[in-house]
């Protein structure tokens, strides 16, 4: 998410890029490109693709749909894999002073 910047890049506010005013539908995170996260964006007649330094495109409104459903399912899937690494990290400090106990 663009965070140094006076504008809200948060969805639902406008923002302008350039000489357009547009609305943020989605921030969709691209984890493993080594790029800015990326965002679907609207005006009255249009959607676009921005991502920063790397520009705007106009988009048809299935592709702003196909963006938001693959922007989604990489949020789950960084939420399914936090939750397996708190999941271990408990599981470890289980047997960590469960050891502690049994040696005291």
């Amino acid at each position: 998410m663009i965070t140094h910047t006076k504008q809200d890049w948060a969805a639902g506010n406008a923002v302008r890029i350039g000489f357009l005013t547009l609305t943020v539908v989605a921030a969709i995170a691209t984890p493993g490109d080594f790029k800015p996260d990326a965002y679907v964006l609207a005006s009255k007649t249009a959607f676009f693709h921005f991502v920063p330094h790397h520009g705007l495109t106009k988009i048809e409104a299935y592709e702003a749909r196909e963006l938001i459903a693959e922007g989604k399912r990489i949020a789950a899937q960084q939420a399914a894999a936090a939750i397996a690494k708190a999941s271990a990290t408990a599981t470890h400090a289980a047997v960590i002073a469960q050891m502690l106990e049994v040696g005291a």
